[in-house]
């Protein structure tokens, strides 16, 4: 079964049920099958083609992509607040022929753009479909392929995830049970739908026949107001509680009916639990952790344990084990470092394109996540990093975050970030970035690395900054910390 088939089942069912709205506009789930039959009448001719979509976070972006599905073809979305060369660079690596692309991408982007393509398909407002051009001709794809999902991506050209009917399915059935969506529930999507967590989010609402209001964070108050519109479960990445949290007022009286306050795509840290606990004492908080390669979610942490292990993953979602194994592919025993590993129906069938990636990642049956955990009792599990955050000093593999956490618990500060430096003669060294509270002294955090720290982990330089390294899509990786580290250098 396909996702767009729950949406013909509602249809038939509940067909005057609003399934997604977005700003002053809503479609219910019989006019939304009617017009995911329409985009899809243009691609009968094709036979399990790739097609990429460009198109913005909305309506209109949903509908496409399930007509994709319905036509039994490929969608590969592209997400669009990438620059142009880089999309170029995608689909020099994809090989896709045709595209489908909404009326104001295509303007934004112009004919120039889109003369790669051998299929050119512009959907209006209105979602009346216009074929510019048309030439079908045969593709050998994966039979299995239905998606295909372009990971975040700190270096080089982002990868493409094959994922399949059953990766999509699978995933969206755990979360739903998770997060006990319901018909009646109504999600807040005001991250990019064209990843991995906002992908989740469509298939596993638009899987329970509940409605989605569709918004972006660009407009503060608009967010609220969309909570306030009757919204049960909230999804978004901890900078976006971050910054919603910076209008206590109005977050309070916005989530005052909000069941549920999910998050993915990072950390959810201890000052986000405490803030939201006491602006919104009846919301319940659901950190999950997941990856691309995943379909998106691989563990979460019941809202009833958040307090006591927010600093864990806390386990295995339905359907998925998770194991922590090391350098041999062994796994290793509660409290022993290793890699995360994970198998289920949700794993991806590989990268397109890229058999070594392919080769790399997933060993037997196990995705290699390439985070550093360790098992803790009860089947919980808590990361320390990326194995590839590893930075050498000498003949030291050090964890960054490790140190991290050591030094924000023991000395007056809000957060700390370590950056590698070269050394002349270690190879590597560490420079900090620290976010300073009120009382944090430059003296007294060299004084605590010098007695507790092994001498090779004495920072070259402290550095005070006034907010979080960033990157594009709200996470805080390696790249993200060491641009933060070269623009704070580069204006001193």
């Amino acid at each position: 079964m396909r996702i767009d088939a729950y949406i013909t089942e509602h249809a038939r069912k509940i067909p005057n049920q609003i399934a997604l709205e977005e700003g002053k506009k809503s479609i219910s789930y019989s006019c939304l099958d009617e017009d995911v039959n329409l985009i899809a009448s243009s691609l009968t001719d094709f036979k399990h083609c790739k097609f990429a979509i460009l198109a913005e976070s909305g309506i209109q972006y949903i509908k496409i992509l399930m007509a994709v599905y319905r036509s039994d073809n490929i969608a590969i979305p592209l997400p669009i607040e990438l620059p142009g060369l880089s999309l170029e660079r995608i689909l020099d690596a994809a090989c896709i022929n045709g595209i489908i692309v909404t009326k104001k991408q295509y303007l934004r982007f112009g004919d120039g753009f889109f003369e790669r393509f051998l299929t050119l398909i512009v959907v209006s407002d209105d979602t009346e479909v216009e074929t510019l051009r048309k030439k079908v001709i045969l593709e050998r794809n994966n039979p299995e392929l239905r998606l295909v999902l372009y990971t975040s991506g700190t270096t080089g050209t982002p990868k493409g995830v094959m994922l399949s009917d059953k990766n999509l399915i699978s995933n969206a059935r755990s979360i739903v049970e998770i997060l006990s969506i319901i018909p009646k529930d109504k999600a807040a999507l005001v991250i990019s739908p064209h990843h991995a967590f906002g992908n989740s989010i469509i298939n596993s609402h638009l899987m329970t026949g509940g409605s989605i209001n569709i918004g972006t964070m660009n407009f503060i108050s608009s967010v609220f107001s969309l909570i306030e519109s009757g919204v049960s479960i909230f999804y978004g990445v901890p900078s976006t509680y971050r910054i919603l949290l910076k209008y206590p007022e109005r977050f309070k009286k916005a989530f005052a009916n909000v069941r549920t306050a999910a998050s993915a795509g990072g950390a959810m840290d201890r000052a986000i639990v405490r803030s939201i606990r006491e602006l919104s004492p009846n919301t319940q908080i659901l950190p999950m952790y997941g990856q691309t390669e995943a379909t998106a979610r691989l563990a979460y942490l019941p809202a009833e344990d958040v307090d006591e292990f927010i600093d864990t993953i806390g386990k295995a979602i339905p359907g998925v084990t998770l194991e922590v194994f090391d350098s041999e592919n062994r796994a290793v025993e509660s409290g022993v470092t290793g890699e995360l590993v994970a198998r289920g129906d949700n794993i991806l069938l590989g990268y397109l394109n890229d058999d070594a990636a392919t080769e790399n990642r997933v060993i037997d049956g196990w995705l290699h996540t390439g985070d550093l955990a360790q098992k803790l009792p009860g089947g919980y599990i808590r990361l320390l990093g990326r194995r590839d955050d590893l930075i050498k000093i000498g003949d030291h593999r050090v964890n960054p975050r490790e140190i991290e956490k050591e030094i924000e618990m023991n000395n007056e500060v809000s957060s700390v970030f370590i950056v590698p430096v070269s050394h002349e003669l270690m190879g590597n060294a560490i420079s900090l970035m620290i976010i300073p509270n009120q009382g944090t002294e430059v003296d007294k955090i060299f004084a605590f690395c010098r007695k507790n720290l092994p001498g090779y982990l004495y920072p070259r330089e402290i550095l005070f900054i006034d907010h979080l390294p960033l990157s594009e899509n709200g996470k805080i990786s390696n790249r993200s910390i060491i641009e933060e580290y070269q623009h704070v250098k580069a204006s001193m």
